[in-house]
């Protein structure tokens, strides 16, 4: 028996990140990442680590829109899809920052009513708009574009500016983006939101485009996850999927590979609630690396596999019994 564990920002940024590891109160998590053979990889991203392990290529793009939307139940069969997550943009100084588009909270009639503007306006350019979640809104077009565009979780809290959609085709497209945040910011539904306090929708951020790819095997015996991504990757790949755990029990740990996710580190940090990330870190290590432990060390488990991503790439750390043993081994990205 195999375990993945998939935990976004596990590592703190390393400009602070030294000093904020060193007060985290989780000494068998510690133990088990200073014990296992370590690698990383500055290119790879949540969205790229999680596509190639359930053996997605990349097209232009990581295609999570066909992907998404269909776990989200939409025939994406055909046609090229695109992400087109509802967003606010922020002027701060000299950047144009986007929002968490989790802290929007659009209704179910807002979403309906910003989309009915939209789509009746995106008939002209071959382009159709499907919201079938009011957050997840996605553009299927008829001719797949000739551009790159950068994942949400990239770009999120950071000037988008750089991060816009690249390449031949990217220059109609920024077109019509302006022209998507012109209808926004004119929208009366924004004005609603506006004066109840809460941010305009005044964007939308293209991303994940791409065909439907075709189904590959999945390591996994088992998927263990709440996030959407997962989810739908788990779906397009037939395996079998359940809603995230609390914590790891020994009936939990049968025969087969698990992968289990957790997404919520990210929103501390980004939130800049480090003693928030800290509190989590401690009861991850309570509620699943104790127990984690001691399966490997008495070889209930084969194999810990611990993925983290962050603004440094993704990081990689492989445990099996054996190296809980070797006290001389000294990870220097930790």
């Amino acid at each position: 028996m195999d375990c993945t564990l998939f935990i976004p920002h596990l590592l703190p940024p390393q400009i602070q990140g030294d000093a904020l590891w060193r007060t985290v109160d989780a000494p068998q998590l510690k133990l088990v990442l200073a014990r296992a053979v370590f690698s990383a990889d500055a290119a790879t991203d949540a969205d790229a680590w999680l596509c190639a392990a359930f053996g997605i290529a990349r097209q232009e793009n990581w295609p999570m829109a066909p992907l998404l939307a269909n776990n989200d139940g939409l025939r994406t069969d055909s046609g090229y899809w695109l992400c087109a997550t509802p967003a606010h943009l922020e002027t701060r100084r000299n950047a144009l920052v986007l929002a968490d588009p989790a802290a929007l909270a659009i209704t179910a009639e807002e979403s309906a009513a910003f989309v009915a503007t939209l789509a009746d306006h995106l008939q002209g350019e071959s382009v159709t708009l499907h919201a079938p979640h009011p957050d997840r809104w996605f553009l299927r077009c008829d001719a797949a574009p000739s551009m790159t565009t950068s994942s949400l979780g990239t770009v999120i809290g950071r000037d988008v500016r750089p991060y816009l959609p690249q390449g031949p085709d990217s220059a109609r497209w920024h077109r019509i983006l302006t022209e998507i945040q012109m209808l926004l910011h004119a929208h009366p539904a924004n004005d609603s939101r506006e004066a109840r306090g809460q941010l305009p929708v005044n964007s939308v951020w293209l991303w994940g485009g791409g065909t439907l790819p075709p189904r590959a095997a999945t390591p996994f015996t088992r998927v263990w996850s709440d996030h959407a991504t997962v989810r739908a990757l788990a779906r397009h790949s037939e395996c079998q999927c359940e809603p995230r755990l609390a914590r790891i029990t020994p009936q939990t740990l049968q025969e087969g590979s698990h992968l289990f996710s957790f997404e919520w580190l990210e929103a501390h940090l980004r939130l800049g609630d480090a003693q928030a990330w800290s509190n989590a870190v401690t009861e991850l290590n309570r509620d699943w690396f104790i127990p984690l432990l001691e399966a490997l060390k008495e070889r209930r488990m084969q194999l810990l596999t611990v993925v983290s991503v962050n603004e440094a790439g993704m990081q990689r750390f492989i445990s099996r019994p054996g190296d809980l043993m070797k006290f001389w081994r000294k990870n220097k990205y930790l």
